[in-house]
């Protein structure tokens, strides 16, 4: 096998996330994703930038198993999720993936340290793996939360009590407890100003490098793609996307 060769395949089995072929399509609708391929290596941090409507939330949907391709493939881990039924992707996903959502989707009735640790009780793997870095799951979500700057008087309240960039920081614990390997954050600082923005991406990628978690960050703010190690316009490699009509404002 040629160096090239070996380098290419060294490069695929460290990947945590391959695509290949990828083509996605709305019922009765033409693709809204056509992408031949996109990988993402182990521990990498990624930007993928493109404007409301260019199909990102799209990409994420079925990056994360919630969606499933028209054709092509998507491999996660070294597992094919086509190849899986909808409640296996629904475990894989709770086992592998860590979601930041744009709107957080945090739970109002439970306290900030029950949102974090919330995620264990879905998942014997991320529970485990919390356990390997601390004495317990509240321990582990504790210890998270102090790094991402919340004090311990906030910990015990409810979600709602907390201000929009405190309710962001929790998110991003809940996504990151049990060291996932891939972590997926969907437009979550649209709703901050530009230095908390950075603040928070400073603070998420610190604890991505620690657990060695790739991040596939999505933004139209591309003022954002230099914290990352890698910057993609969507526009680039998704060839359907031509036919979309994005929203700039």
């Amino acid at each position: 096998m040629s160096d090239a060769a070996l380098k290419s395949a060294s490069e695929r089995a460290a990947a945590v996330v391959q695509i290949r072929n990828l083509v996605y399509a709305w019922p009765n609708q033409d693709p809204v994703i056509v992408i031949p391929e996109l990988n993402l290596a182990r521990g990498e941090k990624v930007f993928l930038a493109g404007p409301s409507g260019s199909g990102k939330s799209t990409l994420l949907g079925l990056v994360g198993g919630v969606l499933m391709a028209s054709a092509g493939e998507i491999i996660i881990n070294e597992q094919p999720l086509g190849e899986m039924s909808a409640a296996a992707r629904d475990r894989y996903r709770s086992d592998h993936v860590g979601f930041v959502f744009q709107l957080f989707n945090l739970l109002p009735y439970l306290s900030v340290i029950e949102n974090v640790t919330l995620t264990c009780r879905f998942s014997t793997r991320r529970a485990e793996r919390a356990l390997q870095q601390s004495n317990s799951i509240e321990q582990e979500a504790e210890r998270l939360l102090h790094h991402l700057g919340i004090t311990a008087e906030l910990m015990r309240r409810r979600v709602t009590e907390l201000s929009i960039g405190q309710q962001q920081r929790v998110a991003a614990a809940r996504a990151l407890i049990g060291a996932p390997e891939l972590l997926i954050a969907d437009e979550p600082t649209s709703a901050l100003d530009h230095d908390l923005r950075k603040r928070f991406i400073d603070l998420l990628l610190s604890e991505c490098e620690a657990a060695n978690s790739a991040v596939l960050f999505v933004s139209h703010d591309v003022s954002l793609g230099p914290l990352f190690d890698r910057q993609i316009a969507l526009a680039e490699i998704n060839e359907a996307a031509a036919s979309l009509e994005p929203n700039y404002a």
